[in-house]
């Protein structure tokens, strides 16, 4: 692989991309080749067909290395919420006596965290909410801490664990085309650090991934996921109500879907929206079906607050608005004045900042191919050295 490229694999419930890119100027990316394949996808269960999976997988591989001139030895693989478990923990480490604080002590901190856990599946990445000193004061960065001289080191840590289902499916997958090294990236972590602002971050911030089959709902606090949760809900089974209850075909329902707009307040009973072939479903009837799917979706929700933050009722914590992206907003005109209505909650729709994949569509597989990135600058020689030496200060 060209040292400037990342090959990156992101899987969403209906269909996987495959990708290679590199950094491009001014926050953007250059492009080696891309393409995605639907399959059976998935739900709280795993994978609903497992060789559909392969096949996908294989096919969009197969099709960029045709047109790639460089070999692909390692891939960032995005994984899914609904094959990730968060752990976290709050942990302190002593020193003998007063030292200065360099990436080792941080590395230090997480190790001693990471061996108390005992959590089943495969552990795929760290991350942190904060740290801080005896003081107490919070560090939402690792490099502001390095050079302070403390006794102790205290950290408010992630740990992120995907399935050994999940891992066992797409190692398998990924040797078999020829990939040495699998590295998994938990999706929303992903998503939260590229579509979130920093500042956002270090409060209490909520990131709904609203996709095909299943969707996710995160608190993100820092550079952490403090809680989070996934259900089987999503534009897929809006569709399928759709089919149901008009009696039209796959086609007809995605057709349907894609021209409602549930933003507005009533629809008079006489409008009608009409087929190619002159079929006529009201306009009303056809905005129930969506909202009523949303609504759905937005118990889960729900319930996932009252669960977690019951008793943090607080002004503050309550105004905080819920950053939604994923496929399931972009198919669904008017989903995010809807969902906030329902959930009494501002709501944003973020995506990245990119011509032509500034849709939530595109949110993961850009995030994911954004920390590979940062992922194998990180990795490199001279980022390696400079960490040995204590890194910043």
């Amino acid at each position: 692989m060209r040292n400037e490229s990342v090959a990156v694999l992101d899987i969403r419930s209906y269909e996987v991309t495959f990708l290679i890119g590199a950094k491009g100027v001014n926050g953007t990316f250059v492009f080696r080749g891309s393409k995605s394949e639907n399959y059976e996808g998935y739900s709280s269960e795993g994978f609903l067909d497992e060789a559909s999976f392969r096949r996908a997988v294989i096919s969009a591989v197969t099709s960029v290395r045709q047109s790639y001139e460089g070999t692909i030895r390692e891939i960032y693989v995005g994984a899914p919420a609904a094959f990730t478990q968060v752990y976290t923990k709050g942990h302190t480490i002593s020193f003998p006596s007063r030292r200065k604080i360099t990436s080792q002590e941080i590395d230090a901190l997480y190790d001693s965290g990471l061996a108390d856990l005992l959590a089943p599946g495969r552990f795929v990445r760290r991350s942190d909410m904060y740290f801080a000193l005896g003081d107490n004061r919070k560090y939402f960065d690792a490099s502001d801490l390095y050079g302070i001289p403390t006794a102790s080191l205290k950290g408010a840590l992630c740990y992120y664990f995907v399935s050994d289902a999940f891992s066992e499916a797409v190692d398998s997958v990924l040797k078999e085309l020829g990939f040495e090294k699998v590295e998994i990236i938990p999706q929303s972590l992903a998503q939260a650090y590229y579509l979130l602002p920093e500042k956002t971050r270090e409060g209490y911030a909520f990131f709904l991934d609203v996709g095909f089959l299943s969707t996710s709902v995160s608190v993100v606090y820092g550079n952490g996921i403090v809680h989070e949760e996934s259900f089987d809900c999503g534009a897929g089974y809006i569709l399928v109500s759709l089919m149901r209850e008009l009696g039209v075909d796959y086609e007809t329902a995605e057709e349907i879907l894609s021209s409602a707009n549930v933003s507005g307040g009533a629809v008079s009973k006489d409008l009608m929206w009409t087929d190619g072939s002159g079929a006529a479903y009201s306009v009303r009837e056809i905005n129930d079906i969506i909202k009523y799917g949303l609504d759905e979706l937005c118990e889960s929700v729900d319930k996932f607050f009252e669960k977690y933050y019951r008793d943090k009722s607080t002004m503050g914590f309550a105004a905080n608005p819920i950053s939604v992206t994923g496929e399931g907003i972009g198919l669904i005109r008017g989903a995010a004045e809807h969902i906030s209505k329902r959930l009494c909650r501002v709501t944003q729709i973020v995506c990245p900042d990119l011509p032509y994949y500034d849709k939530p569509v595109f949110s993961s597989r850009i995030a994911v191919l954004a920390t590979a990135l940062g992922d194998r600058t990180k990795s490199g020689f001279f980022n390696r050295i400079f960490n040995i030496f204590g890194g910043k200060k």
